[in-house]
């Protein structure tokens, strides 16, 4: 109906910095706890679970990427 290349530019832009700044909140590593609790009893569960630190390491890295990409669709910049 409506693909991406019939959507305005200043429509777009905010729509893509909400999404990136839900990743933002879900990837946050200071919900690491709350993400293990949640995922409890599945396979990422236990993979957070068995080597939190790792998954610490990218959620961070996660986190900073969707930060970024926020703060650029925000201010206009690409």
């Amino acid at each position: 109906m409506n693909r991406p290349e019939r959507i305005p530019v200043e429509t777009r832009k905010p729509l893509t910095g909400y999404l990136w700044g839900a990743l933002a909140m879900l990837t946050c590593p200071c919900h690491l706890p709350i993400l293990a609790v949640v995922l409890a009893g599945t396979t990422a569960g236990a993979f957070i679970g068995k080597h939190w630190i790792v998954a610490a390491i990218a959620l961070t890295g996660l986190f900073v990427l969707s930060v970024t990409r926020v703060v650029r669709a925000f201010r206009g910049s690409s």
